[in-house]
């Protein structure tokens, strides 16, 4: 289960038509845009089949890692630019040029040498260096990507907006994926309700029935939103779900 701010889902859109500063750290030491500043995001990333679990190297044609990043706002919204280091994917990490120390987003994008084409991009992430620097780890999957969802909690007899402390006993948001290919096989993910917001673990590609629900006192369902099929995409594809209306009973 992964948290994700709700900038992270059309981060990847907003940067193509966002300006940008490129720097190629391919092959040479990394440098960054600022002079003197010496707050630094470091990016490793790894490449693995989701199906069985096994590593991989790069894939054949995509030779660059763009991490790209850009300060936000307390809310996570873009305030800036995005500024993008290249690396040679082989090497499975690098570390950017100077940043000014602030809050960022940051992600990573696998290409082909030019840039023109995009094989995978990684899920957003959010990261303080005002006082240290900070590093990203990131697995790009190549058979499975994640479902995504935002939520709130209403009454199931009223309608009414409820808040999470007005459901006594609530221990979290469960999302559960059943493969349509194989029924017997269902994978649970759990959230904070508070978050109101989060992204699944990797799931392979492919169909899958998605159950919502909020959890009571032992892990007892208090209210579930009504069932979807949704399809998983390979390459690291985040699915958006959307924002899901959780009815709980009783209220």
């Amino acid at each position: 289960m992964k948290k994700l701010a709700m900038y992270g889902f059309a981060a990847l859109l907003l940067s193509q038509a966002a300006g940008c500063i490129i720097y190629d750290n391919r092959g040479r030491g990394g440098h960054g845009p600022i002079d003197g500043e010496d707050a630094l995001i470091t990016a490793r990333w790894t490449f693995k089949d989701e199906a069985t679990q096994t590593l991989t190297g790069c894939p054949a044609g995509f030779n660059t890692v763009a991490v790209h990043s850009f300060p936000v706002d307390t809310e996570g919204q873009r305030i800036g630019d995005d500024v993008i280091d290249l690396f040679d994917c082989i090497d499975g990490g690098g570390t950017t040029g100077g940043l000014y120390p602030d809050v960022y987003g940051t992600f990573l994008r696998v290409t082909n040498a030019s840039g023109s084409k995009v094989y995978a991009e990684g899920l957003s992430a959010t990261v303080d260096i005002i006082e240290r620097d900070a590093t990203v780890d990131t697995t790009i999957l190549n058979d499975g990507g994640y479902f995504a969802m935002s939520w709130d909690l209403v009454g199931a007899s009223s309608n009414a907006r409820l808040q999470c402390n007005q459901v006594d006993g609530l221990a979290g948001i469960e999302l559960i994926s059943t493969s349509v290919a194989t029924p017997d096989s269902a994978i649970s993910d759990k959230f904070t309700c508070g978050d109101h917001v989060g992204v699944t673990g990797g799931l392979v590609q492919g169909s899958y029935t998605v159950s919502i629900a909020a959890l009571g006192a032992g892990d007892r369902a208090v209210g579930t939103a009504p069932a979807v099929t949704k399809t998983i995409n390979d390459r690291n594809a985040v699915t958006d779900l959307g924002h899901i209306l959780i009815p709980i009973d009783g209220k």
